[in-house]
C-alpha cells in the first residue's frame, strides 16, 4: 500500500475503514469540505482543528493511532470502539439490564404468587386437619357410648 502523504489523507482512511461518510464527517466535526478538496487536502491540518476531530473521534487519541495519525508512522488501530460504537455497547447493556429487571420482576411476581397460593393451600390444610380431629373425636365417643351400651345390654 502507498504511504498516506496528509494528516488529511489518513483522516478520510480513518472514515472509511470505518464505514463513516464524509458528509457525517464535516457535520460532526463543523468543518467545511472545501478544506479536504482539490489543494486543500495537502495543506496542513490547523491544531484547533485536529483537536475538534480528537474530541469527535476520541479513539484516535490512543497513543498508536495518535502517532499514526500525526506522522504515517505506525497503523491505524481498527480494533478500538468509537464513541459511537461505545453508545451503542451503552444502550445494549442498558437495554440487557431492562430485560434483566423486567425478568427479575416476573420472576419475583410468580414467587408472591406461588408464596400466596402455598400459603392458602396450608391454611386448608390445617382447617381440614381441625374437622379430621374433631370427627376423630366424635367418632371415639360414638364408640364409647356404643361400647358402654353393649356393656349395659350384656348383663
Amino acid at each position: 500500500m502507498d504511504k498516506i502523504q496528509t494528516i488529511k489523507e489518513r483522516i478520510f482512511f480513518f472514515l472509511e475503514k470505518r464505514g463513516i461518510k464524509k458528509e457525517t464527517f464535516y457535520k460532526e466535526t463543523g468543518m467545511s469540505p472545501s478544506n479536504f478538496k482539490g489543494a486543500g487536502l495537502k495543506s496542513d491540518l490547523g491544531v484547533d482543528k485536529l483537536a475538534k476531530i480528537l474530541h469527535v473521534y476520541p479513539e484516535l487519541k490512543e497513543n498508536e493511532n495518535l502517532i499514526w495519525l500525526v506522522t504515517g508512522n505506525g497503523q491505524l488501530n481498527q480494533n478500538l470502539h468509537s464513541k459511537k460504537d461505545q453508545q451503542e455497547l451503552s444502550l445494549q447493556h442498558e437495554e440487557t439490564n431492562e430485560k434483566l429487571g423486567d425478568l427479575l420482576a416476573s420472576l419475583f411476581a410468580q414467587y408472591n404468587a406461588q408464596d400466596k397460593g402455598i400459603l392458602f393451600i396450608q391454611s386448608q390444610i390445617s382447617r381440614i386437619e381441625k374437622k379430621y380431629d374433631e370427627a376423630i373425636l366424635k367418632q371415639n365417643a360414638y364408640l364409647e357410648e356404643i361400647l358402654s351400651l353393649t356393656k349395659t345390654a350384656v348383663k
